[in-house]
């Protein structure tokens, strides 16, 4: 038998935390919540009902053995899933289960191949049903405990599960894992001298949040929003709040600016008369290549916030109401005329050189025409805004 000592139990579950954390600064969607200790040791919400459970088993790597296909963690781990979908605690079709260990697999070990991560494309999920399926059908003594839930199983569901299944040994151990999160928070411009506060002040809110959240009876997910505003919070202690500027990141090249003219924000412009092959429309590809390769960067280094983001679409948005409904009353008494189209055109210019001129919106403490400028096309791509007197009608799909 096993034993595990109050040392190990602590090093486990703190394992259990800080790996949630790591997965959570990992991730770049920012529908995902994540809780620990309820249905798994962390649980990560997605979109559309979709779970991610993850088993999380660490060793010390001095006492640890090899991980094989009849470890106790994997046995131990099956019939906790299986027991979560035989009680529908789970939807097996909509749930990704992951095992993750920090063992190194042993040599003879198979479905650590049939069962890898799929980026690594050698996964065989019938050869993993077959292998399983002989080791739990030969159970004795206390592993027939572990497989009972698992055999209990429909075969249908039995093969969801399985081909839902991941195993991925020798994953960091906690030293590393710290390592690993501050690296990940090198991204925000923090100073090498500041890293280690600024993981240690973020790894310690984090652990207020889950137990907040373990004490309520509601066992509500720590979201991808919530940890982004206080990392931003506690940025500012270390860091100085500018953005910075990439010089990387100038002209797109001839293939970027094939992929760019397919976009909406082109035909918005075309539709109030520049041609493609015009200044206007060159000018719109480089100002939306340039601010929106900044901005993706800022968000990635988490320089900057989802909502930051919003608030200068919000001030840009305000500064394109005002001119483009200073161009309505004329629009309206362009119906009927002859010249109706190109006079909406013209007012659609008309629309567009006001908005792209004379803001003062600034994205927490840069002010870059460019930056204005590409936004203001990026929400024209996302039918946010319009140039055409009549651009709802025209672009905006009907809700």
């Amino acid at each position: 038998m096993e034993s595990f000592s109050a040392a190990d139990s602590l090093v486990g579950y703190v394992y259990q935390c800080e790996y949630a954390l790591f997965r959570a600064l990992d991730t770049d969607d920012p529908a995902e919540g994540f809780i620990v200790e309820t249905f798994d040791d962390v649980v990560v919400e997605g979109r559309d009902d979709a779970f991610e459970l993850l088993q999380l088993k660490h060793h010390d790597p001095a006492k640890a053995k090899a991980f094989t296909d009849r470890s106790v963690d994997l046995w131990k781990t099956i019939r906790i899933w299986s027991s979560l979908v035989r009680d529908d605690a789970v939807d097996p079709s909509k749930t990704s289960f992951f095992l993750l260990t920090t063992a190194q697999a042993s040599p003879s070990a198979k479905l650590v191949e049939f069962l890898a991560p799929t980026e690594r494309g050698t996964r065989d999920i019938k050869a993993a049903k077959g292998l399983l399926t002989q080791i739990a059908a030969g159970a004795t003594g206390s592993m027939k405990k572990n497989v009972e839930p698992f055999l209990a199983l429909p075969e249908a569901t039995r093969d969801v599960l399985i081909g839902n299944m991941t195993i991925v040994p020798g994953v960091a151990v906690i030293e590393s894992l710290r390592k690993k999160i501050v690296k990940r928070l090198s991204l925000t411009g923090a100073t090498t001298g500041n890293l280690e506060c600024l993981a240690q002040s973020l790894v310690g809110w984090w652990y207020w949040v889950l137990i907040e959240r373990l004490r309520s009876k509601e066992k509500l997910a720590i979201g991808k929003e919530l940890l982004q505003e206080r990392i931003t919070d506690l940025v500012s202690q270390y860091v100085v709040s500018s953005l910075p500027i990439f010089e990387d990141i100038t002209n797109p090249d001839a293939d970027q600016k094939a992929r760019l003219l397919q976009r909406l924000f082109v035909q918005q412009l075309m539709a109030i008369g520049h041609a493609p092959d015009k200044f206007a429309v060159a000018g719109a590809l480089v100002d939306v290549y340039k601010a929106d390769g900044h901005i993706k960067r800022w968000l990635e280094g988490l320089r900057l916030q989802p909502k930051e983001l919003q608030e200068f679409k919000d001030q840009l948005y305000g500064h394109w109401a005002a001119k483009f409904g200073a161009i309505e009353p004329d629009a309206e008494a362009c119906l009927g005329r002859d010249d109706e189209e190109s006079e909406l055109a013209k007012l659609g210019r008309t629309a567009l050189s006001g908005s792209l001129s004379g803001s003062q919106a600034k994205l927490k403490d840069v002010e870059l025409d460019y930056l204005r400028r590409g936004v203001l096309h990026i929400m024209a791509n996302e039918t946010m805004i319009g140039w055409h007197p009549h651009w709802i009608a025209k672009f905006k799909p009907s809700e």
